[in-house]
């Protein structure tokens, strides 16, 4: 699927939303838009676009797109969410799809992806064996399609495995090439990891004045050419410890925190590494009140990379529902938002969508059409049209909304969704809502009249014969 970022936003919903939009054109619009949400610095969300889209290949039997899909959403888990066992099943489950011995090369690449998600999903987790197996088959699969410099850096994972296994001869001999072929390409940035896995196992080796020397000129070389690492900060740092030049060794572990908080490239990891780095240097100093702080620092910052594990949101939901009842409003809301956070931070794109249509439903309560509004624009619209028994409710509340607020064409557009859908038949009070919507927003005063009469028949059919009084003693006399 083709990624475009120069297509507008609008254009595409509309094309989205037309009922002759082909499934592969669909996926490939909520592509683009979780592709957008990538670069966005606001909000970075794209799961609530790709999640959606996977849906529609599965159902659709969409192969291609489906693996494609499968392919980023492993690599966002990995980089954005760090939650490596939905990673991990995610790129099993693009594997799936792949023959075993497949013959496309696009086919072939897939599975390199899939594979190398999986051995930095593993390698995260801590499971370095598992880790090198795959790094290793990513790196051979690459080579086979003759991505060269693919293979290479999985290579360097793999190496790095192997040190952290303390397979040190293995790494050795796998390095002298790696560092080669990046010296071949004169990729000083590459050949800078290659010397820093040296010096990872001159460590290793006890070799600490060596080690010393070669790491502070890696970081010599990554400042000149504006690539400078924290993990190689923390090398150096450590390095110096090692050394017994502890007042370095703080400066620089002091370095690499500033560089790991920095935004947008902050690296929760590196700071966990880092405070327990320091813990030992101050340790070792005798400073035990200031080791103590480190490791409760790293501990704190440790504790918000492990994901919160959900239920359904069951009882969550139902205490939301329970306050708007007892007309608790503040409360109602803010229970919503806590859903919403942990739903958020777990990756649970469907308990965020029902933690956000609660939200909408309290706010419309509360005649808060505003923010209704700006909860519906924030909300994953793409996710909410798998929830049949969620969206025509949700829209029809917004189309309300943004009438009041003088927003007339936004509303017809929605209500026209609406009106079209054939969900609507599920429900004569929606049904019945929707018509009046459209009273309201119909400039035509003979349509106006007819569609009065279709809200009060609907909500009579319904049962609900106060709504149907309320709304003929509301336009008497005016159509």
């Amino acid at each position: 699927m083709q990624f475009d970022p120069t297509s507008d936003a609008d254009e595409l919903w509309n094309e989205f939303n037309e009922s002759a939009t082909p499934m592969t054109r669909k996926v490939e619009i909520l592509f683009n838009f979780g592709h957008r949400e990538v670069w966005n610095p606001k909000s970075k969300e794209p799961l609530k676009y790709w999640l959606p889209a996977l849906e529609i290949a599965r159902e659709c039997s969409l192969v291609k797109e489906w693996i494609e899909l499968t392919e980023a959403i492993t690599r966002e888990y990995i980089q954005s969410q760090s939650d490596y066992d939905k990673a991990i099943e995610m790129a099993d489950e693009g594997l799936g799809l792949i023959p075993e011995f497949p013959m496309e090369e696009d086919d072939r690449t897939s599975q390199a992806h899939l594979t190398w998600g999986k051995a930095v999903a593993y390698d995260n987790q801590g499971k370095d064996e598992k880790a090198l197996v795959h790094y290793k088959i990513a790196s051979q699969m690459y080579a086979d399609v003759n991505n060269h410099f693919l293979a290479n850096i999985v290579g360097g994972s793999a190496i790095h495995a192997h040190i952290e296994l303390g397979e040190i001869e293995e790494a050795e001999q796998l390095l002298v090439a790696n560092r080669a072929y990046f010296l071949g390409k004169e990729d000083l940035s590459r050949i800078a990891y290659c010397d820093l896995l040296t010096v990872m196992i001159m460590i290793q080796r006890e070799q600490y004045q060596e080690a010393l020397a070669l790491v502070l000129e890696v970081k010599s070389v990554e400042k000149q050419i504006g690539k400078l690492d924290a993990g190689t900060l923390r090398w150096v740092a450590k390095a110096y410890f090692y050394t017994q030049d502890y007042d370095q060794a703080i400066s620089h572990y002091r370095q690499t925190l500033k560089l790991a908080t920095k935004k947008p490239t902050r690296d929760l990891k590196e700071i966990v590494k880092n405070n327990l780095g320091l813990a030992d240097v101050y340790e070792a100093q005798g400073k035990t009140k200031e080791a103590a702080e480190a490791r409760f620092d790293a501990q704190a910052v440790d504790s918000r990379l492990k994901k919160p594990q959900l239920d359904d949101g069951s009882a969550a939901l139902q205490e939301v529902q329970k306050l708007r009842k007892e007309g608790d409003f503040a409360l109602a809301l803010q229970s919503a938002a806590e859903i919403i956070e942990a739903s958020s931070e777990a990756g649970d794109i469907s308990l965020r969508l029902k933690g956000e249509c609660e939200r909408v439903f309290t706010l419309f309560q509360k005649e808060d059409y505003e923010a209704v509004v700006k909860t519906w624009e924030e909300m994953p619209q793409a996710a909410l049209e798998f929830h049949d028994d969620l969206v025509i409710k949700i829209k029809n509340m917004v189309c309300h909304a943004q009438y009041k607020l003088g927003r007339v064409q936004e509303a017809a557009e929605l209500n026209n969704q609406v009106l079209s859908d054939v969900r609507l038949e599920q429900s004569k009070q929606e049904q019945a809502y929707a018509y009046e919507n459209k009273v309201e927003i119909e400039s035509d005063p003979n349509e106006k009249s007819k569609l009065l009469s279709y809200a009060i028949e609907t909500n009579l059919e319904a049962q609900n014969i106060d709504r149907a009084l309320k709304i003929t003693r509301k336009f008497r006399d005016k159509y």
